[in-house]
């Protein structure tokens, strides 16, 4: 009969500890994790629940552009999510170049020992005049979106939403603000300028399908979408039809045997036939590997992953084949 050797308490109650933190832990808990809701959105896809595991407060985006057969370039630009506790995006931002300026500089003829060992000469320097877009996200205590501000220079907009006891967006105000404080970097309401107002009514349709039907601010309906799942209520087809034109607008969502999304398409007849797709591919970790965006069949950017056995996305590069260019992104993390 073998002996069972005695395991010392601390060391089990260290095995106990890291069990029950991957019981406790949801089943991709991995960085990224495109859904049919971010798939054509310009923010990655973060997963909340992993974001909140790791308590992470804010990521910041380094960035690097490179042409081919050129040096990669550093040109100040930045991306930024914060998030709040419960692992919720709570402001995005982002930097633009609006402007590139080519100065000229001098640069003195160089003397040792009163002997000239090079001359004056000239040179060129682009210097970059930025614009910066920020959004900041509010929640409700049921973690619902009940506020998303826009913010662009002095520019203001403001989305506000209410639910169904179904946590279903019922209404949407969209407003033009002012900022009356004199710090800009904190907002303090001053005036509103309502632009639009949408209310939504909910209809089942199906086992997995039902109808939103979209009213104006006189309440009349001027858009329907059908929204089709799968067994595992997982959003398969957005069918969006315009009541009082002939624009359609449709998307459909591809699932792996995981429940991953692999393929996402969108199609519209709003300006003219379009059709955008994105298609993704996972690696052995079931971590986001490779993304690739198309425009009506056209590859528009690649991206790559690099994602550590921890599952914390470290940098990605994207591709574009057609400016012949790579954006190289570097993410920094702050934790709580």
């Amino acid at each position: 009969m073998r002996t069972i050797k005695h395991i010392p308490s601390t060391l089990c109650r260290t095995l106990l500890i890291a069990l029950l933190l991957c019981l406790s832990l949801p089943a991709f808990q991995q960085a990224l994790a495109p859904t049919a809701e971010s798939a054509f959105e310009p923010q990655l896809p973060f997963n909340t629940s992993y974001i909140k595991a790791r308590r992470i407060k804010s990521i910041t985006f380094d960035i690097l552009d490179k042409k081919d057969f050129q040096v990669a370039e550093d040109k100040g630009l930045l991306n930024y999510y914060e998030f709040n506790s419960q692992g919720l995006l709570s402001r995005y931002y982002y930097t633009s170049i609006i402007k590139v300026i080519e100065k000229e500089y001098h640069h003195d003829a160089v003397y040792r020992k009163r002997r000239k060992v090079s001359n004056a000469y000239t040179y060129t320097k682009n210097e970059y005049v930025y614009d910066t877009v920020s959004t900041t996200y509010f929640y409700d205590n049921l973690d619902l979106l009940k506020l998303k501000r826009y913010n662009d220079g002095t520019y203001y907009e403001s989305k506000y939403y209410s639910y169904s006891p179904a946590n279903r967006p019922v209404s949407e105000m969209r407003f033009k603000e002012t900022n009356t404080s004199p710090n800009k970097s904190e907002f303090k309401l001053g005036s509103q300028t309502m632009l639009s107002e949408e209310t939504f009514e909910y209809m089942v349709t199906g086992r997995n399908q039902y109808k939103k039907i979209c009213k104006n601010d006189e309440g009349r309906v001027y858009k329907e979408i059908i929204y089709n799942y799968n067994d595992a209520q997982q959003l398969t087809g957005i069918n969006e039809q315009y009541t009082a034109t002939w624009i359609s607008q449709t998307s459909d969502f591809i699932y792996n045997a995981k429940g991953q999304l692999t393929s996402a398409v969108y199609r519209s007849n709003s300006n003219g036939e379009m059709e955008l797709s994105r298609s993704y591919e996972y690696d052995s970790n079931d971590c986001l590997l490779t993304e690739k965006q198309f425009r009506n069949g056209v590859l528009l950017k690649e991206i790559s992953y690099v994602t550590g056995a921890d599952k914390t996305l470290h940098s990605y590069i994207i591709r574009d084949p057609n400016g012949k260019s790579m954006r190289i992104v570097k993410l920094l993390y702050q934790y709580y």
